[in-house]
């Protein structure tokens, strides 16, 4: 996920990354500024001065370090996004649980 996408996702409950993900703010690499979202996120809920770094370098992240630091939520090999698809079709979304 890079530059507006990374803005819409890192507000999902579940952000999956698999082997393949890359996260990324090209435009701070061009000498751009982040929107205000992206902004709010890389300073406020990225832990370890990360969000920092990658705002001033446009720095790349890999999957093993957006689950360390909150941005991934879950990790999942690439292989078994099929078997996670047909688990999540069969969720019931906004039921209450029985008690």
């Amino acid at each position: 996920t890079m530059g507006g996408g990374a803005g819409i996702s890192v507000h999902g409950h579940f952000r999956i990354a698999t082997e393949n993900t890359l996260f990324a703010m090209p435009e701070c690499g061009l000498g751009l500024f982040t929107d205000v979202g992206a902004t709010h996120f890389l300073t406020h809920e990225v832990e370890y001065e990360l969000g920092v770094y990658m705002a001033l370098t446009g720095a790349r992240i890999k999957a093993g370090t957006l689950v360390e630091v909150g941005l991934a939520t879950h990790f999942i090999p690439s292989h078994q996004l099929e078997q996670l698809e047909s688990r999540l079709s069969d969720v019931s979304w906004g039921a209450r649980d029985p008690d």
